[in-house]
């Protein structure tokens, strides 16, 4: 027997009977399902009722549309069409000038509440958030001018509507000092934090 004459021959037969055992080897192996990973976890779904402001918003009326324009047909025309006159001078009055909300003007001296703690001795505690156990801080966004008056008075960040129109009242008929830019009254956006607790 000549093993160099066989080994082609033994080579062959070699490969062949493992790919059959690789095939039936891998036929015997049991199939495994795949099953989809399952929590415990129950979401909580909160649903928050709209404050009455919020309900029965009427949008307002489209604009009207603009008038196409028209070449005048005579100088004379072109003369009747003027603009009114007003009252504007070219230099507007500083006392007239509030920034607005998202705009920061930068002070040296921040305004102060000397009213604050009296006012806060009076601030009623709501009938019905005190029935449903609601408490929570209100932060209100006020804007004081350069006399320390209270211009507008948002709300930056509410708890329930009732704690919020409480704490609208409250900021209000809040007195400030007002905000000082090298010695000189500037009108600022504050925030205020009024907080309701029930122990109180």
């Amino acid at each position: 027997m000549d093993i160099k004459e066989d080994y082609p021959l033994n080579l062959r037969i070699g490969i062949l009977v493992t790919l059959i055992l690789f095939i039936v080897a891998f036929l015997a192996v049991p199939k495994q399902k795949v099953k989809a990973y399952k929590t415990n976890f129950t979401p909580k779904v909160r649903v928050e009722k709209l404050p009455p402001q919020l309900k029965n918003i009427v949008e307002p009326p489209p604009p009207p549309k603009p008038k196409l324009p028209v070449a005048a047909k005579t100088d004379q025309e072109v003369q009747q069409q003027t603009i009114q006159k007003t009252n504007f001078t070219g230099f507007e009055k500083e006392t007239d000038v509030l920034p607005a909300e998202n705009v920061f003007v930068p002070f040296e001296k921040a305004p102060v509440a000397f009213n604050f703690d009296s006012l806060r001795a009076t601030l009623k505690y709501p009938e019905i958030a005190k029935k449903l156990g609601i408490e929570g801080t209100v932060y209100l966004h006020i804007l004081v001018d350069k006399e320390g008056k209270v211009r507008k008075v948002k709300i930056q960040k509410g708890v329930y509507p009732a704690l919020d129109q409480a704490a609208l009242a409250f900021g209000r008929k809040l007195r400030f000092t007002p905000a000082l830019q090298r010695d000189k009254p500037v009108a600022v956006w504050v925030s205020i934090p009024v907080t309701f607790h029930l122990h109180e």
